[in-house]
């Protein structure tokens, strides 16, 4: 079952592992694998594998390193998630992301730049292969752009303007009209 309650996201929020109390004030590296919840104040640095939820009451000072993160307190500093950034409406975000996916809710308050960057996918041997083979297919030979610049340079000099001596504004006179 999960909390419809309003800021909530459902199981995601339900299932963290550790809480920092809003009564609480860190300073330093934290490092996790599972899932933090901060409703106090920390300053420092944020390495984590997991979920790091920030709460309405947090206020973090840090470069952040995440999985996921849920932020619905003050955040100052640059975040780069592996997965995706939740700015809640009642988030405050003054730094960068670096996300392949966001979402901000109308409300949060985001200054800064978002650069959304997926993972390069690793390249099987088909898939070099593939790539390879298009590539020879859209390669044009030489022989195919000389015979092709050839053959503009002859449609130049048929449609070669003409001008009259008479008007010096007069409209150019095309092959075709001169034969008849």
């Amino acid at each position: 079952m999960t909390n419809n309650a309003p800021g909530s996201t459902g199981d995601s929020e339900e299932k963290v592992t550790t809480v920092i109390a809003d009564d609480l004030e860190i300073q330093g590296i934290m490092k996790f694998k599972s899932s933090l919840m901060i409703k106090g104040v920390l300053e420092g640095e944020i390495i984590s594998e997991g979920l790091l939820i920030v709460g309405p009451t947090a206020k973090v000072a840090a470069k952040i390193t995440t999985k996921n993160l849920i932020s619905h307190g003050e955040i100052q500093g640059d975040v780069t998630a592996s997965d995706r950034v939740i700015l809640k409406s009642t988030s405050a975000h003054n730094g960068n992301i670096t996300t392949p996916n966001i979402v901000i809710e109308s409300g949060s308050i985001f200054n800064g730049s978002c650069i959304m960057k997926r993972e390069e996918p690793v390249q099987t041997p088909d898939a070099v292969f593939f790539t390879e083979t298009m590539v020879k297919k859209e390669t044009v030979s030489e022989e195919e752009i000389t015979e092709e610049t050839e053959m503009k340079k002859t449609e130049e000099q048929k449609t070669e303007t003409v001008w009259s001596n008479e008007d010096e504004y007069s409209a150019p006179k095309s092959p075709k009209a001169e034969l008849f």
